[in-house]
């Protein structure tokens, strides 16, 4: 009986176990201790604490995964492995999901294929944007939402698939253009019973928020400020820097690296040899770099334009709606910023649409590319050698950032209080979580992005009324938001603020260096 189980669900048991050893290879060493982290151990931390989610914090992002969080560590405590261990279970449901989910479509050896790519890019990705402790658990929790929203759908379970679609969007915001295509494949005669599981998961998220009398303004003003910075030119030129963006100059690039992926998919085709395979390796180790999947989305437009009548209902429906949850990143879905959760949207369509005879070739290449991939990962992963570890957990970094940040932990748990507020600029949760010390919720982070949204009085008004205690200013670079160096190009006006009313206690560092002001009484 089991062998005869093993044998017919292999690859789905394969996959699961590989994510476990992706956890234990890699254990404290996903992530950024600088970038864009750890505002999600933070966040929870200070709901448990008493601070109001919009009110008292400040927050662009949906509320589910910070409720949530919080949640868990109400339950467990507050550790960087409760959110550790949230990111694997996770991440085990959204690769469970893309494998079912593609193999309603395609034989299991494409399915995976897909699910392989998408843990060797997004599962074993060394940076923030990962699916152990990503920049936002909003976003791996709205991709299992939505994935198990288009698996309901997909088995005509309307009603649960409006339940997981509502919670998709209660966690990240992007997956709002789903509904249309949702209700029209399914607004029948049950309609009112769809209203209330699209309505009833956003009232369970936001009813904590109502209880803490978050106010309806509060959330009117946030998401008025989220308005604002997708207007501002620094948030632009991050896209910009990051591949989001689509520019006509970036065209000849789509056209590259479709040609990149093309040439070992035609060889393939047309020399049926193992000889030629570890060319194809070879080849495929160079190509795999973080544009490779640029071109994706328009092309698997264009080919659904063209087999469009060889498609069956369910392909029909199933590839725009891809599209659509993939909007934000359509022109480029690129492996080294948060494009890379929308793979299995990407790679199933192009399986779909692929013609038959290309398809055997077009698994090499993906798996290939895989292997090629996370081959690269795990390289930087192990890179990852400095151990920062108090109580709150366990975090691993590069030499350069990890020995100034073991430094400066060290000073501020010796020569700070519990109670004393601890502002790390421009970025810099991971001291507080680390060190147990609270930041300024509305402004804990001074990235260009919030300089140029705020406005540096508003911010100087802020450090008047609440009187941070120590203010630390590192070298760090934000050169992906413009202007690279805190009180060098960027935020004057704040940086002679600090040296009027602060006084310089250490300078902690050697390449990433902190600079530790105290409060002058």
């Amino acid at each position: 009986m089991l062998k005869v189980f093993l044998k017919k669900h292999w690859q789905i048991i394969l996959l699961n176990l590989i994510v476990l050893l992706c956890f234990i290879l890699g254990y404290g060493r996903f992530g950024d201790v600088i970038f864009d982290s750890f505002r999600e151990a933070y966040i929870p931390a200070q709901i448990i604490k008493g601070q109001v989610l919009y009110k008292n914090i400040f927050n662009i992002y949906a509320p589910f995964a910070y409720l949530f969080n919080a949640l868990l560590f109400k339950i467990f405590g507050i550790s960087l492995n409760v959110l550790y261990f949230a990111g694997l279970f996770t991440t085990l449901g959204i690769i469970n999901l893309i494998f079912l989910i593609s193999n309603k479509f395609l034989e299991k050896k494409y399915s995976f294929a897909i699910t392989l790519f998408f843990i060797a890019s997004s599962v074993l990705s060394a940076n923030a944007f990962n699916c152990f402790f990503p920049y936002s658990y909003g976003m791996i929790y709205g991709l299992f939402f939505i994935l198990g929203s288009l698996y309901a759908a997909l088995n005509k379970q309307f009603i649960l698939a409006y339940a997981l679609y509502s919670f998709s969007i209660c966690s990240k915001y992007e997956f709002i253009l789903l509904l249309p295509l949702l209700i029209a494949v399914s607004w029948k005669n049950k309609s009112w019973k769809y209203i209330v599981a699209l309505i009833m998961p956003a009232v369970i998220t936001y009813l904590p928020l109502i209880i803490q009398k978050a106010g309806l303004n509060n959330l009117i003003i946030s998401y008025q400020l989220i308005l604002s910075m997708s207007a501002t030119k620094t948030l632009y030129w991050f896209y910009s820097m990051t591949g989001l963006v689509f520019r006509p100059e970036l065209i000849p690039i789509y056209l590259e690296n479709f040609f990149k992926a093309a040439i070992p998919v035609a060889i393939l085709y047309f020399i049926n040899s193992y000889f030629i395979l570890p060319f194809i390796f070879i080849y495929c180790y160079f190509i795999s770099t973080p544009e490779i999947l640029t071109y994706i989305f328009p092309l698997i437009l264009i080919l659904y334009a063209v087999r469009f009548k060889h498609l069956t209902v369910k392909e029909k429906l199933f590839i725009p709606a891809c599209l659509l949850v993939s909007m934000k990143i359509f022109f480029a879905l690129t492996l080294q910023s948060y494009g890379i959760y929308f793979v299995p949207f990407a790679l199933i369509p192009v399986f779909i649409l692929a013609p038959q005879k290309l398809k055997k070739s077009l698994l090499i290449v993906v798996i290939m590319c895989s292997i090629s991939i996370a081959v690269k990962n795990i390289t930087t992963l192990f890179a990852k050698n400095i151990k920062t570890e108090t109580q709150e957990g366990i975090v691993y970094s590069m030499p350069y950032i990890g020995n100034s940040i073991n430094s400066l932990v060290e000073y501020i748990q010796n020569n700070t209080r519990e109670e004393d507020k601890v502002l790390v600029y421009p970025e810099g949760l991971s001291i507080n979580v680390m060190c147990n010390r609270d930041s300024d919720n509305k402004f804990y982070s001074l990235i260009p992005l919030y300089i140029e949204t705020f406005g540096e009085d508003i911010i100087i008004k802020r450090f008047e009324i609440t009187k941070p205690d120590y203010i630390v200013i590192s070298n760090y670079d934000t050169s992906s938001y413009y202007y690279s160096y805190f009180g060098v190009d960027y935020a004057g006006k704040i940086f002679n603020y600090i040296l009027k009313n602060y006084e310089k206690q250490a300078q902690i560092g050697n390449k990433l260096k902190f600079v530790v002001f105290k409060r002058i009484n």
